[in-house]
């Protein structure tokens, strides 16, 4: 996606590209741009791994600022796998050296893990984190799917006010997002049609505009961090088969 204003106007492959040439201002700004997009698959993994929550949320900015410090987001490349793939190896060897650590101490020392006194207050809820009740992969897994799809949910938002087709959202929530996204059951198009004052036929018709409209942005959401097509393809595999899981 690149419309002003979004926080990574370019792919992801291309903004890491900028840890390696860029200065510290630079290298700050897009370490702080994926901390605000994965910190919550991130804390996701952590509370899986059986930190609690005010020490996972601690691990989580300690994550960000030991990948900068150890130059671990500098060295990514494409050849070697998915964005995605790369981020949870890093993070599976930094939370196995947190726990040996935790082992070892009792207390953190003074040059140790750092307080996330910044980070916005959610609360400790298995459901407000996204974990489930599986490995800590797939809750990192489950949290990122919901991420991203809020981010396409959003854009898509955007797009129908913009060109005047807040119904066609609206009818696309009702009928394809609260039932993937809350369990419930979808609504019938006659009681669609019922509640918005149309047709049936027009409600099939704008379901079918918004359901293009959202997998044209899914698509470019994910090719941000993909190399490929292919890729592409996979991830939304991935995706859904991660949102279908019970949390």
């Amino acid at each position: 996606m690149s419309n002003d204003g979004e926080m990574f106007p370019q792919t992801r492959w291309s903004q890491l590209a900028r840890l390696k040439d860029g200065d510290e201002t630079t290298k700050s700004e897009v370490l702080g741009t994926l901390y605000q997009l994965y910190r919550k698959p991130v804390l996701a993994y952590l509370a899986r791994r059986g930190f609690g929550h005010e020490k996972a949320e601690d691990l989580v900015q300690d994550f960000f600022l030991h990948s900068m410090q150890h130059q671990l987001f500098e060295k990514a490349e494409t050849a070697r796998g998915r964005f995605r793939g790369l981020m949870l190896s890093a993070l599976q060897h930094y939370a196995a050296n947190a726990h040996r650590y935790d082992q070892a101490q009792q207390r953190r020392p003074a040059g140790g893990f750092i307080s996330a006194d910044e980070v916005l207050e959610e609360g400790g809820s298995a459901a407000v984190m996204g974990v489930d009740n599986h490995t800590p992969e797939d809750a990192f897994t489950q949290s990122w799917a919901r991420m991203l799809l809020a981010r396409v949910v959003d854009a898509l938002d955007r797009e129908c006010q913009a060109t005047g087709k807040q119904t066609h959202f609206s009818i696309f929530k009702r009928f394809m997002l609260l039932p993937i996204l809350d369990g419930v059951a979808a609504p019938s198009q006659r009681d669609m049609a019922a509640e918005f004052g149309l047709t049936e036929k027009e409600v099939a018709n704008r379901l079918v505009t918004a359901r293009r409209a959202y997998q044209r942005l899914l698509r470019e959401e994910i090719a941000q961090y993909a190399t490929d097509s292919d890729e592409v393809d996979a991830e939304v595999r991935d995706l859904f088969a991660a949102l279908s899981r019970p949390a």
